[in-house]
């Protein structure tokens, strides 16, 4: 099935309180809800837009394919890319213990890379 995750970007974000953060874009309260518990099974564009203007990312990073049991090689389908690792990264609790050696090498890992962009 074909289905909408919102929370990994949020947490990826460190958006705690998406429902606010929705309200904030403009997103109506009862969309707001829908979304923050991903119970959403329709998004009208508009919203999709502009969550993806805020959070700097493209509607692909909200969608998951979870195969019916049915299909005997998820793999051959292009949607298979879109079958995600159930695990949510929050950065801040990643980078939670790790030497200040350690940290200034990913604080230059993530500046070099923002030159590539």
């Amino acid at each position: 099935m074909l289905k909408f995750n919102f929370k990994p970007m949020f947490a990826a974000r460190g958006i705690d309180r998406p429902v606010g953060f929705l309200r904030k874009l403009g997103v109506s309260p009862y969309t707001s809800s829908y979304i923050a518990r991903n119970k959403v099974t329709t998004l009208r564009l508009e919203p999709l837009e502009q969550m993806c203007l805020w959070l700097n990312c493209t509607p692909h990073d909200f969608m998951e394919w979870e195969p019916d049991v049915k299909i005997a090689d998820p793999s051959k389908y292009e949607l298979s890319k879109l079958i995600r690792e159930k695990k949510i990264v929050i950065l801040s609790e990643e980078l939670r213990g790790l030497s200040l050696e350690k940290l200034e090498r990913i604080h230059k890992f993530i500046e070099d890379t923002k030159k590539e962009g």
